[in-house]
């Protein structure tokens, strides 16, 4: 059994300084320069999505999918033009539900996945009105036009077999017709993350690029080059530089090896690297599992009672009033890491869209748990950009960009890639 490690040198290996994550930012340009010229070395992609960004006059009635995660969403929404939109009625289902059943697993077939999230659009539509649909599907697709995508791989610990290679909004039609929505046309595949940016730049001015830290990690952008957006998926970014624990918990997923961003922000990988430290901490080789929602609640609670009473229960052991903040303080460290490097990867896309000029007043887009639910995750973002302008520990530079969290950004997204379908665009 290891030596229990003291608090700090445990949460020290989450601290970045703002040299390390200038060097974040440069190199993730470096490797999105490499996968845009298609040049070998590159850890990001630079996938096509087939769609600009919209006027904000777009309109008509949509239906919308929305499925990347641990939950999956649809909704009718009305785009009215003018930047303005009415989401009609929305609907929210979890993919699991333990003891009940599980559409994420190895043991579920691509039929039954895609007849569970049929079922949910169907709750959405009006009778057997006509529809077109727009689908976020946040998961690595190859694809050649907007209107639908190949699955290239799961990633975020999704198992289902006969999905991989199948064309994904033909699956989703098959289904609907099969639970009786004929009607109902998918006409949109999107990413979470490119959802995310039409959504904001349909409601806003000046925005460019788009974030999501949820479940999984991704990062999106409107490239004037391409006249389209661009889904870097990146999650896969392997230049940054892994802990013991950030090592562990890769060995232990379902996909070891690959990811390597996503497991060190993604909402899916916080609560086991926060399970993991804590081995060291308690030095103790078991610990139950628990959610990163579960590991927020501590965080964040301000009765220390109560707190120390939470953490006896999750973790079903003993909690001395002294143990408390330094096991708050590590948790802390990894979530303020993981949005340092959410900061850092904006920049890096700044850096490729703007060079050594100075960057224009405008907004990030930015959705996911991660950052809208855990306190002070979009301050320590916003933070890390600011540092990522600098050379050195200087904060001298200052530059006009603000991370503007989108609400509904998939689904009111997943409307105008429908709308801009309808019109070609």
């Amino acid at each position: 059994m290891e030596e229990r490690m003291d608090w700090m040198n445990i949460a020290r290996y989450f601290y970045l300084t703002d040299e390390r994550l200038q060097q974040i930012s440069r190199d993730f340009a470096d490797d999105m320069e490499r996968a845009l010229q298609g040049k070998p070395g590159a850890t990001v992609s630079a996938l096509k999505s087939y769609v600009s960004l919209p006027g904000g006059e777009e309109r008509g009635v949509y239906l919308v999918l929305d499925f990347g995660g641990t939950n999956a969403r649809a909704a009718r929404i009305r785009l009215l033009g003018r930047h303005c939109y009415l989401i009609e009625k929305k609907v929210c289902q979890p993919l699991r539900l333990p003891g009940q059943y599980d559409y994420l697993s190895s043991a579920t077939t691509a039929g039954e996945l895609f007849d569970f999230l049929a079922r949910l659009v169907g709750q959405v539509a009006h009778g057997q009105q006509a529809y077109t649909l727009g689908h976020t599907f946040s998961f690595a697709i190859e694809r050649q036009d907007l209107r639908d995508g190949r699955l290239l791989s799961w990633s975020k610990e999704i198992a289902v077999p006969g999905v991989e290679g199948e064309w994904v909004n033909a699956m989703l039609k098959q289904a609907l017709a099969r639970q009786g929505f004929r009607a109902v046309e998918p006409v949109a595949l999107v990413n979470d993350t490119t959802a995310l940016l039409l959504s904001a730049a349909y409601t806003l001015e000046r925005v460019r690029l788009g974030l999501v830290c949820g479940t999984g990690f991704n990062a999106c952008y409107y490239e004037p080059a391409w006249d389209m957006i661009v889904n870097l998926e990146a999650g896969d970014y392997g230049g940054l530089i892994r802990n013991r624990w950030d090592k562990a918990v890769d060995a232990l997923s379902a996909q070891p090896g690959q990811h390597r961003m996503e497991k060190m922000t993604g909402g899916a990988y916080a609560a086991e690297i926060f399970r993991q430290t804590l081995l060291s901490y308690f030095k103790t080789r078991q610990l139950p599992v628990f959610s990163t929602a579960a590991m927020n609640d501590i965080i964040s609670c301000d009765n220390d009672l109560q707190c120390r009473l939470k953490m006896g229960q999750l973790w079903k052991r003993i909690v001395r009033p002294d143990e408390m903040r330094p096991v708050r303080n590590i948790g802390a460290a990894i979530f303020v890491r993981a949005a340092q490097l959410a900061g850092a990867v904006s920049c890096g896309i700044l850096r490729h869209l703007y060079g050594g000029e100075a960057v224009p007043a405008q907004s990030v887009a930015v959705d996911g748990s991660l950052l809208e639910h855990v306190r002070g995750a979009l301050f320590m973002m916003e933070d890390a950009m600011q540092a990522c302008q600098n050379e050195g520990v200087s904060r001298d530079k200052q530059i006009p960009v603000d991370p503007v969290l989108i609400q509904d950004g998939p689904l009111v997204g997943a409307a105008v890639a429908a709308a801009m379908a309808g019109e070609g665009r």
